[in-house]
């Protein structure tokens, strides 16, 4: 489990300081970058999906590949 943490924890880290990250699984690429908006920032998917956080997308992109043991 606390390894688990510790990868998600990086990937939000990557995202906020890079501005996007992106997995791939056996049938899709998934990415999700960061949009600078009038309000802060905000995080987009290659789906479209928006998120307030970049823990929220982190989670929603781990929940899509089935699991941090697929990264």
């Amino acid at each position: 489990m606390k390894k688990n943490q510790k990868l998600i924890d990086e990937l939000i880290n990557s995202l906020e300081t890079k501005g996007e990250i992106s997995l791939t699984n056996n049938t899709n690429e998934l990415f999700i970058e960061s949009v600078d908006d009038k309000e802060g920032y905000s995080y987009v998917s290659s789906t479209n999906e928006e998120f307030g956080t970049s823990k929220d997308a982190v989670e929603w992109l781990v929940k899509k590949i089935n699991g941090v043991e697929n990264i």
